[in-house]
């Protein structure tokens, strides 16, 4: 289906909801209002809304595409649900609040439970839960096997969740902080390694947790608002790599080949950090806040493998063991500091200071050997040893200011200064040997590296008319290119916002514009012809418009379109035999020319019935006609692009079957056609209902 005819058939679905509902609207008169009924519980008022169903799913096509867009799978879910207890304020028994909510539990790909729970004078208690299953598994060009599944695949589930306690939550001199988090991630996946010259895919089990605590207190002392928090946080990782059975290689003309093979790389860690901030306004006037953060991380990390198998050669390797011990520590100190002086009731001047310090320290061991049943090498060890220090010291300077012409106009004007020095400094040993001795060789390292960047700030809001604001700012300067040996960006940034709103029509529009530019300098070993355009550019524009409608209190239309205009140029180095220095130069180009729409509709038109219907498509034109030339020894130039369409009509009716009751029937269908990869496309047919419950106060209004 084109795009044309993707949007007519949105369009007349849309159409036909709204036609109908205006013509019940037209001849339904409107209902008397039902009166509030409150219900109580042990002192509490409660109010409550449950909504549980029953997806279904058709699918056709690629099922590992669809699994790695949307996951959604057929079977029992829960809609958004809701349990509210209150009672006046210092009344309740054990609390005076008490607010649960849950969503998308069951065959959703993610869910999550919060709980807000509070006792006026006494206490403030808050936890979130969620889940989030993560699925990919996409087909990639460097596959073996045609449309065969990724070798870079994840099938996780990942569980996190916070829970924060205030004690005395309204006593403004002193209050007491308690939290804890954990972070959990399970599942199986598949990745690649290369070994004898081949690449051999892995199956992985990840395991990674991490559990938080934090104390802390807040208050008020002379003036100012002060909090002090110490926190702590230890994580595990636990993840394997291991193969069931023999494995060829992704090069089957080869006599590679791996028996056995195992990996194991625990992972411990903690973190000790403490933050403190403290804010005061003076007279009005000058508004004074300071954040210090202090952080000490340390990782204890190793490897171990073990494999057997086949070398190019045919000879069979009867062990290939490697084990790694790593250390590393990271102290870190972060200070921002920013002051805001009112010098007039027009003027306002501010000025923002931040400090970053760090320091990565570690050493690592590395050790193989490896023992061969024939062939002139019957045994080898490398061992090698490095230690690093690296060290980041960080300052970045913003003056800002603002001025209120009058009330339609006002400007923003800054400038930015950043300055980064970085060291780095250790050692390298290393040898390799396959009798006697090993007498390492070492290299040491010392380097250090100062940059600067500036960039200038501005904006504006104006008011041509009462109902009508334009909204521009521009950014344009350098930026810093961390821990690279890269120049620094050169970017400019620019956005502007246009809101109109007319009686019951309202109009927004944006456009944004960001170009960057970055010299990348190529290898000692590498001398660039003068033809060559060796910097990175990339060019990103975007316009969006929206239209909101609301003719009457019981029906409103909205429709928007967004493009997005994309071009990225990268200049690269191929290596190729028999090109003048070994290096076939050209350029990697990336396009996207994306258009998206959406229309929805929302309509009441009895007390009893309530439709909803919407309809959204993306259509990425990608490199339209470009194509990437051969490779040769005068040129490597790739042109690349993901042209696809993505279309997803949905309709849903809400009807009332009784004053605490609603049924819910919906319908989603989802379109995805990839135009160079067309065996990914799929087809999703989602039709679902529910019963939402009402219960409490006012559950008629609605």
């Amino acid at each position: 289906m084109t795009l044309r005819g993707s949007l007519f058939i949105g369009l007349v679905i849309i159409g036909i909801f709204a036609s109908g509902a205006l013509s019940v609207i037209a001849q339904t008169p409107t209902p008397s209002p039902t009166p509030v009924t409150e219900v109580m519980w042990g002192g509490y008022k409660v109010t409550s809304a449950t909504e549980i169903g029953w997806r279904f799913r058709k699918l056709s096509g690629n099922e590992n595409k669809y699994r790695s867009d949307l996951n959604y799978s057929p079977g029992f879910r829960t809609f958004d649900t809701n349990l509210l207890l209150e009672s006046e304020s210092g009344k309740g028994k054990y609390f005076d609040s008490l607010l649960i909510t849950n969503s998308g539990w069951g065959s959703d790909p993610t869910g999550s439970t919060r709980l807000n729970m509070e006792k006026t004078g006494f206490y403030k208690f808050n936890a979130d839960v969620r889940r989030v299953t993560y699925f990919n598994n996409l087909f990639n060009f460097v596959n073996p096997v045609p449309f065969a599944n990724s070798e870079h695949s994840s099938n996780i589930k990942h569980t996190f969740g916070d829970f924060d306690l205030t004690i005395l939550p309204q006593n403004e001199t002193i209050r007491f902080t308690f939290g804890g988090s954990f972070n959990n991630a399970n599942g199986f996946g598949s990745t690649t390694d290369r070994f004898f010259s081949d690449e051999f895919p892995i199956l992985t089990n990840t395991n990674a947790k991490s559990h938080d605590l934090r104390i802390g207190a807040e208050g008020k002392l002379f003036g100012f608002d002060w909090g002090l928090t110490q926190g702590f946080r230890s994580f595990t990782d636990r993840s394997t790599g291991f193969l069931d059975g023999v494995n060829q290689g992704n090069n089957q003309t080869n006599q590679t080949r791996i028996d056995t093979y195992n990996k194991t790389a625990p992972i411990n860690g903690d973190v000790y950090f403490t933050r403190f901030h403290v804010h005061r306004t003076f007279a009005e006037k000058l508004d004074f806040t300071a954040r210090l953060i202090y952080s000490s991380a340390s990782s204890q990390s190793s490897l171990v493998q073990t494999m057997t198998g086949r070398d190019s050669a045919g000879i069979i390797v009867t062990s290939d063991s490697i084990l790694i011990g790593a250390n590393a520590k990271r102290p870190q100190t972060r200070g921002d500091l920013g002051i805001t002086y009112a010098a007039t009731d027009k003027f306002r001047i501010s000025n923002t200071f931040s400090f970053d310090q760090f320091s990565v320290n570690g050493d690592e061991a590395f050790n193989e050997i490896w023992t061969k049943a024939s062939g002139s090498t019957l045994r080898s060890e490398t061992r090698s040893s490095a230690y690093r220090v690296n060290s980041y010291r960080r300052f970045v300077n913003t003056l800002e200011g603002d001025y209120q012409f009058s009330n339609a106009v006002s400007l923003h004007l800054g400038y930015r200064y950043t300055k980064r020095d970085v060291n780095n400094s250790g050692f390298n040993k290393s040898c390799t040997f396959t009798t006697g001795v090993c007498t390492p060789s070492t290299t040491l390292i010392a380097e250090s590296e100062t940059n600067s960047t500036n960039a200038l700030i501005a904006g504006m809001k104006i008011r041509p008319v009462k109902n009508w604001t334009i909204y521009w700012d521009l950014e344009h300067g350098l930026a810093d290119n961390v821990f690279t040996r890269l120049e620094n960006y050169k970017y400019t940034n620019f956005r502007v916002r246009s809101r109109v709103k007319l009686n019951k029509v309202s109009f927004n529009f944006s456009a944004m514009s960001k170009d960057n530019e970055n010299a990348s300098l190529p290898k000692a070993t590498i001398t660039l012809p003068s033809t060559v355009n060796y910097i990175t550019n990339t060019q990103n524009r975007f316009i969006s418009g929206t239209v909101d409608w609301e003719p009457m209190n019981n029906l409103s239309f909205s429709t928007g379109y967004t493009y997005r205009h994309l071009t990225s140029y990268t200049p690269i180095a191929v290596p190729i035999s028999g090109a003048p220095g070994g290096y076939a130069f050209g350029f990697s180009q990336f396009f996207m020319r994306d258009h998206y729409f959406y229309a929805d509709v929302s309509a009441k038109p009895t007390n009893r019935v309530s439709l909803y219907a919407s309809y959204r498509i993306n259509r990425d034109k990608g490199q339209g006609n470009l194509v990437s030339s051969p490779v040769t020894i005068a040129a490597a130039n790739f042109i690349t692009s993901y042209p696809m369409s993505y279309a997803s009509p949905e309709g849903r009716v809400v009807i009332r079957v009784s004053r605490n009751v609603d049924w819910n029937l919906g319908y989603q269908y989802y379109d995805y056609k990839d135009d160079q990869t067309p065996f990914m496309n799929y087809r999703a047919h989602l039709p679902y209902t529910s019963l939402r419950i009402y219960f409490g106060g006012r559950a008629a209004d609605r």
